[in-house]
């Protein structure tokens, strides 16, 4: 039942839409031709204008979108456009990095020879506070015992 059911005041009974009325009139047979589910295709329920639902045949609806429309040509080369367009986006990285770099070589050149000479006196503290050189020679001693018969055994000790 897609209709609504009329208006009944408070207090009134309401008639139960699933059970028939004996006593009522008879539902006359629908006039025209009598069409076969299976002569016609599914239908879909399309929105109309009105805010209403049109029944449509799935036949006769579009497949697939329609193609967007071809961009309005501007009057330049599309590859000259691509190469500007390069032109631009390289000139704002050149100008980025260098703008970087001259903050770093300007920091750079801002450091004065009072603060190198604090810097190099506090690496050479940190050298002599550990007590002990770093580094130095290293001797590796390789022992190599040869064992032969009747107990006779020979020692080559090698130092590199």
């Amino acid at each position: 039942m897609n209709e609504p059911l009329p208006y009944h005041p408070p207090g009134d009974p309401v008639p139960d839409p699933l059970t028939p009325d004996l006593y009522g009139p008879v539902q006359q047979p629908l006039s025209g031709a009598v069409e076969l589910a299976a002569d016609r295709g599914p239908v879909v329920y399309v929105p109309s204008p009105n805010g209403g639902m049109v029944p449509v045949l799935k036949d006769l609806l579009p497949t697939a979108p329609a193609p967007a429309p071809a961009p309005v040509p501007t009057g330049m080369d599309p590859q000259a456009q691509r190469i500007w367009a390069t032109g631009i986006g390289g000139g704002a990285f050149a100008a980025g990095t260098g703008w970087g770099l001259g903050q770093f070589f300007g920091a750079l050149t801002g450091i004065g020879s009072g603060s190198l000479l604090w810097i190099v006196g506090l690496l050479l503290a940190a050298k002599t506070v550990t007590g002990r050189d770093r580094g130095g020679d290293t001797y590796i001693t390789n022992n190599h015992t040869t064992n032969r018969w009747w107990g006779r055994s020979t020692t080559g000790i090698r130092n590199h």
